[in-house]
Formats: C-alpha cells, structure tokens, sequence
C-alpha cells in the first residue's frame, strides 16, 4: 500500500499530507495495546511497569505521566514519498516501524525535539535512558545493505548510525 500512495503523491493524484496521514495512522496502529510487548524500553517504563505490577495494578492507558507510549525512532517524511523505490518500501517500513517504550513524561520531552532531532539521538538530548545497550539501531551500522532510513532534511543535527 505505502509504495502505491507514494506513487499517487509523487504523480500529484493525491496531497502528500494525505499520503503521510494515513501511513502515520498504520504505523502507530501496529503498537496500540501492545506498549507492553515492545522489548526496548527506557528506565523510567520499566520503573513504571514494576511499581504497578507489584501493586497488582495496571499500568495507567492515559491522563498519567506513567502512561506507556510506542515511541518511532524515526519519522516518516515527504522525502520517503519521492525517494524510497517501490523495491525498497518493505525494508523502509520495518525500519519506521522501529518503536520503543516510553512513559508519557518522556514524550512530552522528545516531542518538543523531534522536529530537530527525529532520529535515535533525541533520547540522549532529552536524557531518555534504555534498559539494555541493545537498542534497536545499535545493530544496523555493520549492515552492508542500506540500514538506516534516509538522510534527514538539512538543519537536522541527528547523525544516523
């Protein structure tokens, strides 16, 4: 689906903004219900995930700092819709649909740097730590295939792995 939109925004049949809408939607679908299950998550989740399972409660969905949130590492843009080929879509999407688990307190920080750092470093300006080294885009620098998504647009400071 995403390459044929793509295609329909690059031949101007249909708003680029439709297009980015929709496949926002579908990538942020593919996590509701399951912030638990995402297996990289900052200190402070997991912080959170104990202190409710130890009270036997459930660990708030919404209104709460304490809330879980799927955080993207990376963000789909206008660029993905003029420059990732038909070819590529499929490996371009599970590397947008990389998520990690967040309290709703730390989104409302990487929020505010996204725009100018969309990619993994944002956790580090905004001091989001991780349970595990192991973090999603640790593993893709040796890859020799393209293991990153695009480049950022210019004024970014991200640096891709």
């Amino acid at each position: 689906m995403a390459h044929v939109l793509a295609r329909a925004a690059r031949n101007d049949e249909v708003a680029a903004a439709d297009v980015l809408r929709v496949l926002r939607h579908e990538l942020r679908r593919l996590n509701t219900g399951n912030k638990l299950k995402v297996p990289t998550r900052s200190v402070e989740a997991q912080a959170v995930i104990d202190r409710y399972t130890a009270a036997g409660e459930k660990v708030p969905n919404n209104n709460s700092d304490d809330a879980l949130h799927a955080d993207h590492v990376w963000p789909i843009t206008e660029r993905h819709l003029k420059e990732v080929t038909t070819a590529a879509w499929d490996a371009e999407l599970r590397l947008l649909a990389t998520v990690v688990c967040v309290t709703a307190r730390e989104n409302y920080r990487l929020i505010r740097v996204e725009k100018t750092t969309p990619g993994p470093e944002k956790y580090a300006i905004t001091g989001v730590r991780f349970t595990t080294a192991d973090v999603p885009w640790a593993a893709m620098s040796g890859d020799p295939r393209r293991s990153t998504p695009l480049p950022l647009p210019r004024g970014t400071s991200a640096r891709r792995p």
